[in-house]
């Protein structure tokens, strides 16, 4: 899903489309027109990203142009999901409908290159619902976190604050400004500049289950250790037994 940078994307296609003064670059027309400008690659090449080119190596086009440049209309099947972003707010247009984005995929076409689409357009081009799974998913998981960062369960312990999550103890200790994650008295190597970073950090490890399998790990260690040491103190005294005994 990290194969395109959607952000680097959506930055450079409006950059190009500045540059040809937002206007089609064959038929003039514009986004005020009511037609939808898009980033033609004059030439391909393999393994490049749509962003790794030079502004001149590009041109904007509207859909209609576009077309006519590549010889066929825009094929509506065979698109493929590639990566998501998160424009953070309405800082992208869809380059099917020319909807204004937030959340963005890049699809991509075998003939045709790579589009920056909203959620319906992806799940039409694509023909698959995994764009409104992905959506959907994204914006559960961002409720939680907003939940657990401003959750009343969080208790402070003289600039400490302590949780209980999913059966994990949770401490944030605050050491010289810097917050330090502990989970069941287990201390973490990060720290962490400010408590909402620290606080994110530890629902992101508790949900995606990284926390729990680290501590069953610890624990088991830490068990071995212990019955490692029993073992070597309990033939140690076998061993002092046997050398007070009298001979023969």
């Amino acid at each position: 899903m990290n194969l395109y940078n959607h952000t680097e994307w959506v930055k450079f296609r409006e950059e190009v489309i500045k540059l040809d003064d937002g206007r089609c670059v064959r038929c003039s027309r514009s986004r005020a027109d009511g037609v939808v400008l898009q980033v033609h690659h004059k030439s391909y090449v393999t393994g490049r990203r749509p962003w790794e080119y030079g502004h001149n190596e590009c041109e904007t086009l509207c859909k209609g142009c576009h077309a006519q440049e590549h010889g066929i209309i825009m094929p509506t099947t065979d698109w493929q999901l590639i990566a998501s972003d998160d424009l953070g707010d309405l800082n992208g247009n869809c380059d099917y409908c020319d909807t204004e984005l937030r959340y963005v995929f890049a699809i991509v076409h075998p003939k045709w290159g790579a589009m920056a689409v909203g959620t319906d357009c992806c799940d039409k081009l694509t023909m698959t619902a995994e764009a409104s799974k992905y959506h959907e998913a994204y914006v559960k998981t961002r409720e939680a976190r907003g939940r657990f960062l401003s959750s009343k369960r969080w208790k402070e312990d003289n600039g400490d604050w302590k949780i209980k999550e999913k059966g994990i103890s949770v401490c944030l200790k605050l050491t010289d400004g810097q917050y330090r994650i502990h989970m069941d008295g287990i201390e973490g190597k990060q720290d962490f500049l400010s408590l909402t970073d620290a606080k994110l950090k530890a629902f992101d490890a508790i949900r995606s289950g990284e926390a729990k399998s680290f501590l069953d790990k610890r624990r088991q260690s830490l068990m071995a250790n212990f019955q490692q040491r029993i073992s070597e103190n309990f033939k140690r005294r076998i061993a002092y037994r046997a050398r007070q005994l009298p001979p023969g």
